[in-house]
C-alpha cells in the first residue's frame, strides 16, 4: 500500500472486480472514456487483462485502487504501451469530483514516475476526450502539453505529453 498526500492506493487484486465495474457500470465516469457503460462481461475481461498486466510488471507501473481513510474513489493507471512509452489515467466515482482527488491522483502517479530512473526517462502522456475541460486543465497543470487531436477508434481524442 501507497500513501501519498491523503491517499492510499494499491494495485487492483482479484477480489477487486467490483470495485472497478462501479466506476464503468456508470455513464458519468464513462462519458468522457468511452461514451457508454461498459458491459459486466467485457468488464470482467478488461479487469483480467488489468490483473494479467499487475502481475506481469514489476516496476510501479499498473493499475491501482484509490482510497481516502476507508473510502474507494477510484481508478489510477502508468501502463506501458506498444511503443514503450506510459499511458497514464484516472476514473472517480461521481461522488468524489470537484474535492480535489483527480489532482491527488495525478501528483501520485507522478511522484511514482519520478521516483523512478528507468520510468523517468520514457515517454508519458494522456489521452482524453477534448470535451473533458476539467481532465485537460489538470493536466495542463502538471505540464501536459497538447500533441494531438482528432478521431482514435470512433471516439474524439486529445493526446497530452508531459514536459516535466
Amino acid at each position: 500500500m501507497f500513501n501519498d498526500s491523503n491517499l492510499l492506493f494499491e494495485f487492483y487484486q482479484k477480489n477487486d472486480q467490483h470495485l472497478y465495474s462501479v466506476l464503468t457500470k456508470d455513464i458519468r465516469v464513462m462519458r468522457y472514456i468511452t461514451e457508454k457503460v461498459e458491459p459486466e462481461l467485457e468488464a470482467i475481461e478488461n479487469f483480467d487483462k488489468i490483473l494479467t498486466y499487475n502481475k506481469t510488471h514489476n516496476d510501479q507501473t499498473g493499475y491501482y485502487k484509490f482510497f481516502d481513510q476507508e473510502d474507494y474513489i477510484g481508478f489510477g493507471k502508468l501502463s506501458w504501451d506498444e511503443e514503450n512509452k506510459i499511458e497514464i489515467g484516472y476514473m472517480l466515482l461521481p461522488e468524489h469530483w470537484g474535492k480535489g482527488y483527480a489532482t491527488q491522483i495525478i501528483s501520485a502517479l507522478l511522484n511514482l514516475i519520478k521516483q523512478s530512473e528507468t520510468l523517468s526517462q520514457a515517454t508519458l502522456y494522456a489521452i482524453i476526450d477534448p470535451k473533458n475541460g476539467a481532465s485537460k486543465h489538470l493536466l495542463e497543470k502538471y505540464h501536459f502539453i497538447s500533441v494531438w487531436q482528432g478521431i482514435e477508434d470512433g471516439l474524439p481524442s486529445e493526446h497530452l505529453v508531459w514536459q516535466p
